[in-house]
């Protein structure tokens, strides 16, 4: 009895060591590489940018782009995405060729990090690793709740999301702005579920202190001084004061393994003593 216990042991482990793995989202291929396996990724998404080694794999597309012949080409043994992230019928032709398929929730918020960390440290036998980074997010947190309880503000922050000059968005409940909980502020305008276009006239209602940006948005604006020129931004304090927040996209947005520190990031920059 002994003999077939270590013997399904061995097995397990070196089906888990021969594993090779494509990933569909970036929370999900920067969690894989946080856990240690970023070796055994042998092809990802178009959004997962980081690591950089990341970026030299080939790339299975975006979403709809996404088909079910050019990952089995690959002889993956696994893949891991993001729940809804590809077709229902690309799936099923995936797992029909034997590929093992992890579909996770995408969440927004610590606790659905946390369930996406558990649930791909449990598929790669790296639980005690996914302790670990659960427990640096802990602590992380914890740091920026010291933070906040020091602050006497209580910032108003517009999320924009843009991808070029012609449309500017308000981004709200169940996007990046949903990080505004942790970092000790509110959303400047309420009431929008995803994205919405954002015009003049709420954008100068907001009475944001900080425009939250991410920073190809910023830089396809022309910068700083070109968010600046938006019409009604200089009549906000953030405009005024020049309180334009540029972060990296996917670090703010994907809710991963750097959640924490780009919350302390974020909360730094607005609960600064002036």
């Amino acid at each position: 009895m002994r003999y077939i216990l270590q013997l399904g042991i061995l097995l397990s482990f070196f089906s888990v060591q021969g594993q090779r793995i494509i990933t569909a989202g970036s929370a999900i291929t920067e969690t894989v590489c946080a856990l240690g396996d970023c070796s055994k990724i042998v092809a990802s998404d178009r959004t997962s940018l980081y690591p950089a080694e990341i970026q030299k794999l080939p790339s299975i597309g975006y979403r709809t782009g996404i088909s079910a012949e050019g990952i089995i080409s690959l002889k993956p043994t696994l893949f891991i995405v993001e729940a809804d992230y590809v077709k229902a019928e690309v799936i099923d032709h995936i797992k029909s060729a034997g590929i093992t398929v992890v579909a996770i929730d995408r969440k927004f918020s610590f606790e659905g990090t946390q369930e996406l960390i558990q649930k791909i440290a449990t598929t790669l036998n790296k639980q005690e690793e996914g302790k670990k980074l659960i427990n640096k997010i802990e602590s992380e947190l914890a740091e920026v709740k010291k933070i906040v309880s020091q602050s006497n503000t209580t910032p108003r922050v517009l999320c924009v999301f843009n991808r070029d000059k012609a449309s500017l968005n308000i981004a709200g409940t169940n996007t990046f702005s949903e990080i505004l909980k942790y970092v000790g502020a509110v959303p400047a305008v309420t009431g929008v579920e995803g994205y919405k276009p954002l015009s003049t006239e709420t954008l100068i209602t907001s009475r944001a202190d900080f425009l939250l940006m991410f920073e190809n948005g910023v830089q396809a604006l022309g910068g700083v001084e070109g968010v600046l020129t938006i019409p009604g931004v200089q009549q906000l304090p953030a405009g005024k004061k020049k309180q334009i927040l540029a972060v990296d996209g996917t670090r703010l947005s994907n809710f991963g393994p750097r959640l924490g520190e780009v919350v302390k990031e974020l909360a730094l920059q607005l609960h600064a003593t002036k």
